[in-house]
């Protein structure tokens, strides 16, 4: 498998990769090593990776509580790429943890990253998120928390949604956790270098989440937090601390990257 051959929108796994290298995660360290891929045409630096720790941070937090809740469940991360999840978060023995991608990113996934410890109640899927057959192949017989990081702004609004409707009414009982931009960022997309470099497009925007609850009956938003009202945020360097600042001051700006927690 050739990574330069993965569409633009599956290239997008090199920045979270990259971003998990710089932030000390051993374990995508060792990867960013055997891949032949050009890390350095992406320019993720430290403010790119210290963002996309804060929403793996947030999310990580938010499976851990599921977890407490839920000691028999389900964990599906769709559009999992190269992520480290499964090996950085401990999870029981009740536990099923489902990491599903498109098949040319399972067969690099199942290349170069080894299974975590708990390999008998782990499984990498290949499939589309986007598929109501794949999704109702899945088993929904315990609460299940469902993963979507960093795939919905690059979906269509009418993909979304139907994923969304066909998540919620396949699993009986569970949560749905995503991030969402809006129209604001997709006008300062090509600005953004790692986005720029793998030439993938934002297109599904929402200022409202709240009116994600519309998609499915039941479907209700627990929690949604702008990425510069975040904690960590007195984290990022100087620049990066000033610029969501200063966005965090205009509304149009301060919602253009949310993360969300909703119950189903």
């Amino acid at each position: 498998m050739q990574p330069d051959t993965l569409s633009s929108t599956e290239q997008t796994l090199f920045v979270t990769l990259k971003a998990r290298q710089l932030l000390g995660d051993s374990l995508a360290a060792a990867v960013v090593e055997q891949i032949d891929y050009d890390f350095d045409r992406l320019q993720v630096g430290s403010l790119v990776a210290g963002v996309i720790g804060l929403r793996s941070a947030l999310f990580d937090k938010w499976i851990r509580d599921f977890l407490t809740r839920h000691s028999h469940a389900n964990v599906i991360h769709l559009a999992c790429g190269l992520d480290t999840r499964p090996h950085r978060i401990s999870w029981g023995d009740s536990v099923r943890w489902i990491d599903v991608d498109l098949p040319d990113v399972v067969d690099l996934r199942r290349e170069f990253m080894p299974e975590p410890l708990r390999a008998n109640q782990y499984s990498l899927m290949a499939g589309s998120a986007l598929d109501s057959a794949f999704i109702q192949s899945l088993q929904n017989d315990r609460p299940t928390i469902i993963v979507i990081e960093g795939l919905v702004p690059y979906l269509t609004t009418s993909e979304g949604e139907a994923m969304i409707a066909d998540l919620c009414g396949h699993f009986k009982t569970g949560e749905l956790i995503f991030d969402i931009t809006n129209w604001y960022t997709t006008l300062i997309e090509r600005l953004v270098g790692s986005i720029k470099h793998t030439k993938a497009k934002l297109r599904w925007t929402s200022d409202k989440p709240k009116n994600l609850e519309k998609v499915h009956p039941g479907l209700t938003l627990l929690e949604a937090h702008p990425l510069c009202t975040l904690d960590g945020v007195r984290n990022l360097p100087l620049g990066g601390r000033i610029f969501l600042w200063l966005q965090s001051l205009i509304p149009f700006t301060r919602y253009s990257a949310q993360y969300l927690r909703l119950a189903f």
